[in-house]
């Protein structure tokens, strides 16, 4: 596995006990970065949430980079697996996380096809060995 994806993957693995545990396509939203930052470089992850190992699926998951500079960009991901997906955003350069979150503020599970989704980014913990580590490669 590459460094990007176990890096994604540790930070769905992170996040899907928080979680608990369509026909397939794809995701489009919007990621928007804290002021003074730009969502140029960001991953955006579609993590396949697999429910018997409580984890992402790597072969079924799917990412785009964005290449927009700027508080906010779009992204589009297209031909993903029917089932439950997380929706990560990781910019690595400047710390920053983000996931699609559900109306009481926890990391949702999404069904494609599924468009509208909106992912703010935010700091990440340094305060997780774990993170600092593996997140933020220090």
């Amino acid at each position: 596995m590459s460094k990007k994806w176990a890096l994604l993957v540790l930070v769905a693995g992170l996040v899907l006990s928080a979680c608990g545990g369509g026909g397939g396509s794809g995701f489009s939203g919007t990621v928007t970065a804290p002021s003074g930052a730009s969502v140029q470089g960001t991953e955006v992850l579609a993590c396949y949430y697999d429910a018997a190992a409580d984890d992402c699926d790597p072969a079924k998951s799917k990412s785009v980079t964005i290449n927009t500079a700027g508080r906010s960009s779009s992204f589009s991901i297209e031909g993903l697996s029917a089932g439950d997906h997380l929706i990560i955003a990781v910019n690595q350069s400047q710390n920053l996380v983000g996931f699609y979150l559900d109306n009481q503020g926890q990391p949702a599970l999404v069904k494609p096809p599924r468009g509208g989704l909106t992912i703010q980014l935010t700091q990440a913990a340094l305060g997780s060995s774990i993170l600092r580590g593996k997140l933020l490669g220090r």
